[in-house]
């Protein structure tokens, strides 16, 4: 399928600070894929949308959307005649407009009244329509934010960490309401995120920023699985990084950098103690617990093999103690 959305070697240094904000980043999205853009804080995310919005110009590279160039080192198009529309983290409303008229704000609200009255509909928003900003919640004030910015029916969307302000029920329920808009019309999207969860609920693959480069680009599954560096392993929460030499029969492995050593991620779920259920146990390690965390309804446990630290999961079903030599075995694709 021919992309939509394609990112050629884009490139961007704050001059002021020499701050290297984005480093020869490449990818594309296709049409009505929604993509996440991951990272640290100052790894680029924020940076990327500003460039492709075109609240930024780049300092290289080409970006390219419905094959119209909107940046390279020849050609720069305004943002407002990008066909992009963009949802920012503190909803910018326009405070001295009702809730209706921000909605129709929008330069071609016009022309999608039936889609912006169906959008009314799936964001429950139809009861405070003539309120104003001030006069509504914070979840809301984010439905109305995307729903302005869906009702120009854009060919790009690009939602700047869009759910960090909601609780976990809210942000759940917006969720909900966000994947069945983006699979009802099509919409491609880039959604920047802290929130992992967020990541894995709503997009197909996700871009990992380091420092303004490209980490990696993959299905979220297989970069939770199989990371291709330490710094992506974390990314996806807690992994135990244990050098390939300690369990040799791990097929996925990373270089660390600079130790040019041969790593391996586990992740705590990886850990089991049933060894019932176990047919080779090539894959087991001997560890000693040093400590146990019930949280109702699973171990957390802190245990030592050889010189390592190590973390595990295991359900609540059997009896430890601190202290206990254990064979854990470990769940390798």
């Amino acid at each position: 399928m021919k992309p939509i959305l394609s990112i050629s070697n884009i490139s961007k240094t704050y001059k002021k600070n020499n701050i290297k904000a984005l480093s020869d980043i490449s990818f594309e999205c296709e049409k009505g894929s929604v993509f996440s853009i991951l990272g640290s804080s100052g790894s680029g995310k924020s940076t990327l949308l500003r460039l492709i919005a075109g609240l930024e110009s780049s300092d290289y590279g080409q970006i390219i959307l419905n094959d119209e160039i909107l940046n390279s080192n020849l050609k720069f198009i305004q943002p407002e005649n990008r066909d992009i529309d963009i949802v920012f983290q503190d909803f910018s409303l326009f405070p001295n407009m009702t809730v209706k008229e921000n909605i129709f704000f929008g330069k071609n609200a016009h022309k999608n009244k039936s889609m912006l009255q169906d959008l009314i509909n799936i964001t429950h928003i139809k009861e405070i329509l003539n309120r104003y900003p001030h006069e509504i919640s914070g979840g809301q004030a984010q439905r109305v934010a995307i729903v302005r910015s869906l009702g120009n029916n854009p060919s790009l969307l690009l939602m700047d960490e869009p759910l960090s302000q909601l609780d976990n029920n809210l942000k759940q329920d917006i969720r909900d309401e966000l994947i069945t808009i983006f699979k009802t019309y099509g919409i491609t999207v880039l959604i920047t995120t802290h929130d992992i969860d967020d990541a894995f609920y709503m997009s197909d693959k996700s871009i990992i920023l380091n420092n303004g480069k490209l980490e990696q680009f993959d299905k979220l599954i297989n970069i939770y699985k199989y990371p291709n560096s330490e710094y992506s392993a974390h990314i996806f929460g807690n992994s135990n990084i244990i050098p390939r030499d300690y369990i040799p029969m791990a097929k996925h492995y990373f270089n660390k950098i600079p130790l040019n050593k041969e790593m391996v991620s586990i992740r705590p779920e990886q850990f089991i103690i049933n060894h019932d259920k176990v047919v080779d146990d090539a894959c087991s390690i001997q560890c000693e617990i040093k400590n146990i965390t019930d949280t109702g309804y699973k171990y957390i446990i802190k245990m030592v093999y050889k010189d390592l630290l190590l973390t595990a999961e295991i359900k609540n079903d059997i009896m430890l103690k601190v202290g206990d030599i254990k064979k854990f075995h470990i769940l390798i694709d």
